[in-house]
């Protein structure tokens, strides 16, 4: 897989990482996840932080890492809660659409001092996310992994049907609607208030990529146009289409229930973000029959454009063991961790460099390059706003309107943009 893939990934700057400067001393680091840390789970995602935390142990002789896991959805707000207390940890993992709220709300460190402090090469070789900048500048966060959005599906459902993986719209509808088999369910993502990221973003992406825009140039919403209320359509009618193409209770689900139904085989689509591949390989023993496609628009010569978004590491201001803290993330990001992260547990690795190694070459690399590929090629041109966490759940309850028929699209769209207005302040 060509390095120029990744450099071009979403045209994104560089902002650095550089050889571990001297040990940090020896300190007992509070981190917080939503992953436990064990290099010998069955998940290949809490074994990748066990590695992690063992990489810091090795380069911190004496330091320990006492790592507090709890649900993703309540990291960044159990977050907001210890700034006010002051009882705030060393390192917090957040994902992406979380990072500009705890920018806004003054809860996190800026890392650019210390990222100055790295030689110009170094500073080319990290990935960065305009997520994780401060709208006047300044990085407050810095990915250990990198994932794409796209479709999940049953290749071997597919090739059993005679079937090819759908390039528009039109095409998936048609295939969740004729797939399914024995109870199982053609599509599984869900617009649940409380998980909705995978939906939301799904939503943002294939509207973007359709030619329309959801914000205005001053952050207000812009919900309301003919390409969001087609797709908004093309959702309720595949809801209501009398068949288990994509039933009412799955689409008014969570992403985790979701992920959990694709996991017992029970569905051919899954919305989803590259990171989870090698899980679900896992999970469903299915291996290779699970593959992954663009997330389809309606013109089968012009895909959605790729969401990429990121699982970071912060330092909360009046962290206790900055040095320490700083110390974990260069060590989350070092070239040769992440080469061995994207080997373990397929992600996309935030290093440049990373994809010098010849196993980027190979097949077991082929999610990698699916991914990269994806995103250099048909990069999302969307600026996320302080409030995406808002902009997200507006949307999710949006379309419990309309896929309950208690709204129809139009107007439904009308009232999420005052919705979103009132709640920003706009």
């Amino acid at each position: 897989m060509p390095a120029r893939f990744l450099a071009s990934l979403l045209a994104v700057a560089a902002v650095g990482a550089a050889a571990f400067g001297p040990a940090a001393g020896a300190e007992t680091l509070q981190v917080w996840s939503y992953l436990r840390a064990d290099t010998a789970s069955k998940d290949v995602k809490e074994r990748a932080v066990g590695e992690i935390v063992q990489a810091f142990k090795a380069a911190s002789p004496g330091s320990d890492v006492v790592v507090t896991v709890m649900p993703w959805q309540q990291l960044s707000p159990s977050l907001l809660r210890a700034s006010k207390s002051g009882q705030v940890p060393d390192v917090v993992m957040l994902f992406s659409p979380s990072v500009q709220m705890q920018i806004a709300a003054g809860t996190l460190s800026s890392l650019q001092p210390h990222l100055d402090k790295w030689p110009q090469e170094a500073r080319d070789d990290l990935v960065r996310l305009s997520q994780n900048m401060a709208p006047k500048g300044g990085t407050y966060a810095v990915p250990w992994q990198l994932r794409v959005s796209g479709l999940m599906y049953r290749d071997d459902i597919l090739k059993a049907a005679g079937k090819e993986p759908p390039r528009t719209l039109d095409e998936l509808a048609e295939l969740a609607k004729v797939l399914p088999k024995d109870g199982n369910v053609g599509l599984a993502m869900g617009f649940s208030p409380e998980a909705p990221s995978v939906a939301a973003g799904w939503f943002l992406t294939t509207v973007t990529g359709s030619g329309a825009k959801l914000l205005n140039e001053d952050g207000s919403a812009a919900f309301h146009s003919p390409q969001a209320e087609r797709l908004a359509k093309w959702a309720r009618d595949l809801v209501h289409s009398g068949n288990d193409a994509w039933p009412l209770n799955v689409a008014l689900q969570g992403q985790e229930q979701a992920y959990a139904l694709f996991n017992a085989k029970r569905a051919v689509f899954f919305a989803m973000s590259s990171d989870r591949l090698d899980n679900v390989r896992l999970k469903t023993q299915l291996g290779a029959d699970v593959k992954m496609v663009r997330y389809p628009g309606w013109d089968k010569d012009k895909p959605s454009p790729a969401l990429v978004q990121a699982w970071n590491f912060v330092i909360p201001k009046g962290a206790r063991n900055e040095a320490a803290a700083w110390k974990f993330i260069e060590v989350s990001a070092s070239p040769d961790l992440q080469t061995k992260l994207a080997k373990l547990a397929g992600f996309v690795p935030v290093r440049r460099s990373s994809l010098k190694d010849p196993w980027f070459q190979s097949p077991e690399a082929q999610n990698i390059d699916w991914a990269v590929d994806y995103a250099a090629s048909h990069p999302l041109d969307f600026q996320f706003p302080e409030n995406t966490e808002t902009l997200y759940d507006v949307l999710a309850k949006m379309f419990g309107q309309i896929l309950t028929d208690k709204m129809p699209a139009g107007e439904a769209l009308k009232a999420a943009e005052a919705e979103y207005n009132r709640r920003t302040g706009h």
